[in-house]
């Protein structure tokens, strides 16, 4: 009899749980780097607030402006790549923002022992994610404010994500390069200097947002609800959480 009786709620069970299953509406969403700016979007997948509204995000790493493409292209719903969001925007691109995770750059640029200065860096090369992505846009603004002219005084050289940019620090191939929390504090410990912060340039910049085109705005809106929803609530876990939510980004 207990027996049957298992049996039963476990098929009861399974004809109620696939309904609810099913619901979940695939979302893809491409985001710029492992980074402090990406953290709600990280605890919001990790701890279930998507799922709580009904999607299934898959996190995509794609370099700036590349995601940007990506999301003019189908090939994903929303990106983070602020920046470039923003730069399309500005172009006439029908694109927005509709979440906005930090109003404060989060660069610092950080360069070679040996270099002190902006200024010093007139014929090197700095790193960069991707072109015409925040990182690239943001270098440029530094280098033009320090006298020097982008591409032709400092050359920027396209190296990949933040992890890969600090590899190519360390290994000699760029002299700089703008990086996020906690990178630059790791490579001042290691004896690279950091000679200009983002801030001090553009004292606001957003990062860690959610763009997304116009079209689909118009056409599900109530998608886009659900995800800006679940990401403001992994940003309140995030401040009030630090702790657990430096954790989640680590893994």
């Amino acid at each position: 009899m207990r027996l049957k009786t298992v049996v039963f709620l476990a098929v009861i069970f399974s004809l109620t749980a696939a309904p609810l299953f099913a619901q979940l509406k695939k979302v893809r969403f491409s985001v710029s780097a492992a980074s402090i700016a990406e953290v709600p979007f990280r605890i919001a997948n990790v701890k279930g607030f998507y799922r709580d509204e009904g999607l299934d995000v898959e996190m995509i790493l794609i370099r700036g402006a590349v995601g940007m493409q990506a999301l003019l292209g189908g090939s994903v719903d929303y990106t983070s790549a602020s920046g470039s969001t923003i730069a399309a925007a500005v172009r006439g691109i029908p694109v927005k923002l509709v979440f906005i995770a930090s109003a404060r750059p989060q660069f610092d640029l950080i360069a070679q022992p040996q270099i002190r200065s902006v200024a010093d860096l007139k014929g090197k090369h700095v790193g960069i994610s991707s072109r015409g992505g925040a990182i690239d846009l943001l270098t440029q603004l530094i280098v033009q404010k320090n006298g020097l002219l982008p591409n032709k005084d400092v050359i920027s050289l396209v190296i990949g994500g933040q992890e890969d940019t600090v590899l190519a620090l360390r290994a000699g191939r760029v002299a700089a390069a703008l990086l996020t929390p906690p990178r630059p504090l790791i490579l001042q410990r290691e004896g690279f200097n950091r000679i200009a912060y983002s801030g001090d340039y553009m004292p606001t910049y957003p990062s860690g947002g959610i763009g997304v085109t116009i079209e689909k705005i118009k056409s599900a809106p109530g998608d886009i609800f659900a995800f800006v929803k679940a990401s403001v609530r992994g940003l309140q876990y995030a401040r009030q959480n630090r702790a657990d939510a430096m954790k989640i980004l680590a893994g």
